[in-house]
């Protein structure tokens, strides 16, 4: 991935990783526990799946951070985004059917704010471009705006263009394929 990676983690960072991590975890579980009690209005079953995501997203997101773990910053949001959705599906009118394109998205929003942090634009824009295009394209019909008969030829243009320009790109820039043989 990145530079960033080259290095052996610190004894210091493993510790204020772990200690955030414990910390992320018992705060859930206390958040959980006062849900539990009805010391927050909130039941538990319609928060515990969102508050799991959230928790493990924060503790990747905070470990990734203090260890300059771009890859773990990348996995935080792949569980922050389904957190997101989790929390939206349940406490908007907003249902899975109208959110589920953001499922698709997570490798979008996961590489953006990667790219954001690592400062490699051009191993995470492919992937952005992907899966937030393809997120936008089913959010036309999950939206209501557009019938499957339309979204869908326009996902499979899409993902043919998507096929001949990541072929041309392959064959433009020998080290990532085989090309030029």
């Amino acid at each position: 991935m990145s530079n960033m990676e080259d290095f052996e983690i610190t004894d210091k960072q493993r510790f204020a990783g772990n200690i955030t991590a414990g910390a992320v975890v018992v705060l859930c579980g206390l958040f959980l526990l006062l849900c539990g009690l009805n010391v927050i209005p909130l039941s538990v079953p319609k928060i515990l799946l969102g508050s799991l995501l959230l928790s493990v997203g924060l503790v990747l997101l905070c470990t990734g951070l203090i260890q300059k773990n771009t890859v773990s910053i990348w996995l935080a949001f792949a569980f922050l985004t389904p957190a997101a959705v989790e929390f939206s599906a349940k406490f908007t009118s907003a249902g899975y059917g109208t959110l589920y394109p953001m499922y698709i998205a997570i490798p979008a929003v996961s590489s953006f704010f990667t790219m954001l942090y690592s400062r490699e634009w051009k191993s995470h824009i492919f992937v952005i471009l992907l899966f937030g295009v393809t997120a936008f394209l089913f959010s036309l019909n999950s939206s209501g705006l557009l019938g499957w008969s339309v979204v869908l030829p326009i996902i499979i243009v899409f993902a043919g263009l998507a096929i001949i320009l990541y072929t041309i790109k392959l064959f433009k820039d020998p080290e990532e394929g085989r090309g030029n043989e």
